[in-house]
Order: structure tokens, then sequence, then C-alpha cells
């Protein structure tokens, strides 16, 4: 349940962004990471309090994360599949000029180096390769976070003194 909170919740922010032509801003992805943040961390506190009756191990509170971000993966998987697919399929090609901009742009990356870039990148912008990307992408920054909110969400149960 927790999961789909966070996928619903991302796919609603992404679908005001593209609505506003704010996907390709770099800026979004620093309201993205803060948005799963409050949400995760929104969602772990309320597992800890309902489930576990207001105390969780790091154990417990880190797998839930886990699964939290591997559901909302998949959810947002699914979405950017149909974004780049079915809504809006020139979108990729907004992205690969997008990417190409910024590394011909990029003062640190050589002109002959930035063509090898260019070439390797061409066959990385398909729906299929993206989906899978976010994928692995989206478990491992799970993982991360996960291991982050789990250490400030943990709460132990208090000892009983012996009398």
């Amino acid at each position: 349940m927790y999961g789909a909170i966070l996928g619903f919740i991302g796919i609603l922010l992404s679908v005001i962004l593209y609505f506003f032509d704010l996907t390709l801003e770099s800026w979004v992805q620093w309201v993205n990471l803060v948005v799963v943040l409050a949400v995760m961390a929104y969602c772990l506190v309320a597992y800890r309090k309902e489930y576990l009756g207001g105390y969780g191990t790091f154990g417990q509170i880190y797998l839930m994360a886990l699964a939290i971000g591997i559901i909302s993966t998949i959810l947002g998987a699914i979405f950017t599949y149909i974004l780049y697919t079915v809504i809006d399929p020139e979108l990729i090609d907004k992205v690969k000029l997008m990417a190409e901009d910024r590394i011909m742009n990029n003062p640190r990356i050589p002109e002959n180096r930035a063509d090898d870039i260019l070439e390797r990148m061409q066959g990385r912008f398909t729906p299929v390769r993206m989906v899978r990307s976010s994928l692995v992408g989206g478990v491992i920054f799970s993982a991360i976070i996960g291991l982050i909110l789990a250490a400030f969400i943990k709460k132990s149960r208090p000892e009983n003194p012996v009398a």
C-alpha cells in the first residue's frame, strides 16, 4: 500500500511537470528527490506506528523501505513506458537533444571524446532501455535512501528497569 502511495505521488508529480513542460529541466530532479524523501519518510513512520506498535528495528524499517521503493519503482517504470510510447513518443527525441546539448556544451569534455560519448549514448534512448535503467536505478536508489531513513526512523522499545 505504501509503495503504491509513493508510486502514484511520483506519477502525479511527473504528469504535472510534463503538462507544464518542465520534464527536462535540471532542477526537477531535486524536487523529485525531496518529494520521494518526504513521502517515503511519512510512509515509514506510518508503517512503524500502524503495524509495529510505534516501535521498529532498523531491519524492519529498512525492509519496508525496500518494499516501498521496489513497488513505487515498478509503478514509475510502467508510467515511463506509457509516457514514452503512448503519451509522447517524441519526448525521447527531446531527451536525446537535451543530453547531446549538455555533452557538447560541457567544457570539461574534449570534443573528440564528446563524439564517442554521443555515439554510445544513441542506443540507450529507447523506451525499453529507459525502463530497464529506471528499474535498476530505482531499486539502488531505494536501497540507499532506505538505509538513511531507517537509521532515523527506527525506534527501540524502552527497556523495563529492574526494580
